[in-house]
């Protein structure tokens, strides 16, 4: 569908997925040398909603899109008073009509996934609950983990003659799938002014970012793979859980085998079952798939295409919209 500056008006729901090999998803800060998050029980690596927002914050910033909540560390972090400072300084206070609206119209992070305004200089007491949420992400298999021990070697010699250096580990997963259920919500969007144009940044922001983490040591590694948002006709109605009907086969002696897309097929046969059983109440259906996608639809398997076609007869060719990468 096209996008347009109107406040959204249904409800949306998406699954995203994508994979991680050789890389740490999403450290935790609180365990020894930042190992991933795993699942003790399942072996399940996990990824926080906070660490997928950030993902869609940091390429809004790095698209010029304002936004209030800046990634630690950055040179106009600083604290929220500063940011709201900053982001009023693109305005003419003296044609402010509405502080709020203004505010909101300036910060795109917060028209998406709301704030609290706990900071002195905020311009309501109300704080904003986000129209888009993110449940935690987990891989769709268990995962194998693997420890690997480095060194640092630094520039300046050391006081006995010697160079500089240090041991450490890194601890990462060898590959995994993860997956992210997230519900756009038409009430909460009032609130926040967030529009149609939003909802495709936030498309953007989702595949885009992921794949820019590669700029990075630690999150080199990461493909986007699929991206389905179904926009439905109704206020207050979404099937829910939509990310568990699809499921993952791998194509290898296990699970924990797998260290490539290709050793795996993503399994759409009970989501186009739920959806064939909803479509009277869904209005569209925009997909952004990874060619190297291995796709198991109505018992046959194929690439991206496959899914797209059984979509597309389920649902009505024009309610269906996809995107190759």
């Amino acid at each position: 569908m096209s996008a347009d500056n109107t406040t959204v008006q249904n409800r949306s729901e998406i699954v995203f997925l994508y994979d991680a090999v050789d890389t740490n998803p999403n450290g935790d800060p609180l365990t020894e040398e930042n190992r991933p998050r795993v699942d003790d029980y399942t072996e399940e690596a996990i990824v926080t909603d906070v660490r997928l927002k950030r993902v869609v914050r940091d390429y809004l910033d790095r698209e010029g899109h304002s936004i209030l909540v800046k990634a630690s560390g950055g040179e106009a972090r600083d604290d929220k008073n500063d940011r709201y400072a900053e982001l009023f300084e693109q305005i003419d206070e003296d044609n402010e009509e509405d502080v709020i609206d203004t505010f909101l119209d300036l910060a795109a992070d917060v028209r998406l996934f709301g704030d609290s305004m706990a900071f002195e200089d905020a311009p309501t007491e109300q704080s904003f609950t986000g129209p888009v949420q993110f449940n935690f992400g987990r891989s769709m298999h268990p995962v194998h983990e693997v420890t690997h021990g480095k060194t640092s070697v630094l520039a300046a010699d050391s006081e006995d003659g010697g160079a500089g250096g240090n041991m450490f580990s890194e601890h990462r997963v060898a590959y995994a799938m993860l997956r992210f259920h997230g519900v756009v919500d038409e009430n909460a969007a009032t609130t926040t002014n967030l529009t149609e144009n939003d909802v495709d940044l936030l498309e953007d922001g989702l595949w885009y970012g992921t794949r820019e983490l590669t700029n990075t040591s630690s999150k080199r590694g990461h493909e986007p793979r699929l991206l389905l948002r179904v926009e439905y006709t109704d206020d207050e109605y979404h099937v829910g859980d939509l990310h568990r009907s699809i499921s993952l086969t791998p194509q290898t002696d296990g699970p924990k085998a797998m260290r490539d897309v290709s050793h795996a097929t993503i399994e759409c046969d009970d989501m186009l079952g739920l959806l064939d059983d909803h479509r009277d109440r869904i209005e569209h259906v925009d997909v952004r798939a990874s060619r190297r996608l291995q796709i198991s639809a109505h018992n046959e398997e194929g690439g991206p295409e496959r899914l797209e076609a059984t979509l597309k007869a389920t649902l009505g060719a024009e309610a269906v919209t996809v995107q190759y990468d």
